[in-house]
């Protein structure tokens, strides 16, 4: 098996030996690794590609340490921005039809074309005649109608909402 030795200032790896098991390394890491100095080395069976030591303890950095501390803002998602060394996060309004995240201002926005929103109009309203004329079948025959109507008012609402952007 690798052994992966780490400079423990630079936590960059300085070795490679192969050993038969990690204990067997532990127990006499000159035999493996000639210039080991417990106080200037760390080793692990795994390689780390992002090492942080924490406590003594060597491992990954987790992705939140990467953006803040790496400034790796790629890593960064949509409704997420830096303030105060912290990420914060925005969640997206229910009420947009295509959610659009402003990297610039930090605020979600309206993302879709005219035409997307003229043809989803267009297939609200579609829905919304469905639904009349199941409203009309169930009140026919005496079925309550107050989620049919729920639907309807919804369906309004988005309309209305998508033709006032």
């Amino acid at each position: 098996m690798i052994i992966y030795i780490y400079d423990i200032k630079t936590l960059q790896i300085v070795g490679r030996p192969i050993s038969n098991s990690y204990g067997e390394f532990k127990s006499d890491p000159k035999i493996y690794y000639p210039d080991w100095h417990i106080e200037n080395h760390l080793a692990s069976e795994i390689e780390f590609q992002n090492p942080i030591l924490e406590n003594g303890v060597i491992r990954e950095k987790t992705r939140e340490e990467l953006i803040l501390l790496d400034n790796k803002t790629e890593l960064l998602q949509d409704g997420e921005y830096i303030e105060n060394n912290k990420i914060i996060v925005v969640e997206a309004p229910d009420y947009l039809y295509q959610k659009y995240w402003n990297q610039e201002s930090h605020i979600w926005e309206e993302g879709a074309t005219q035409e997307e929103i003229l043809h989803k109009v267009n297939q609200l309203i579609d829905e919304y005649t469905i639904l009349g004329e199941q409203k009309e079948r169930w009140i026919k025959y005496g079925f309550d109608v107050l989620e049919i109507e729920n639907k309807m008012a919804e369906n309004i609402l988005e309309r209305n909402y998508l033709l006032s952007i």
